[in-house]
């Protein structure tokens, strides 16, 4: 089974996570480990190579798959403005 492994900044930033987020993440962790290329590659060019997923509508992870096995490593996690399409916030509003 693959292992996640954080490097010391995403590490501190998890830690200081709300709880349901930080729980988000460690969930999509653990699918990582059955399946760690299950996300696109992120395209971004703060973290070239990297493979990324949010979790609620503002926190983005992204982490690297080993080349030679499974493992995960997460480089970031980060909070990011998030802009809906006019079609998106019409639909979600009550």
């Amino acid at each position: 089974m693959a292992e996640a492994l954080w490097s010391e900044q995403a590490a501190h930033l998890r830690d200081l996570l709300p709880a349901s987020i930080r729980d988000g993440v460690m969930r999509r962790l653990e699918y990582l480990q059955q399946m760690p290329r299950m996300y696109p590659i992120a395209y971004d060019s703060r973290f070239p190579g990297c493979r990324s997923f949010w979790v609620e509508p503002t926190y983005r992870v992204f982490y690297m798959v080993a080349a030679g096995g499974d493992d995960v490593y997460v480089v970031a996690v980060i909070e990011e403005e998030v802009e809906f399409p006019v079609e998106w916030e019409a639909l979600n509003s009550g």
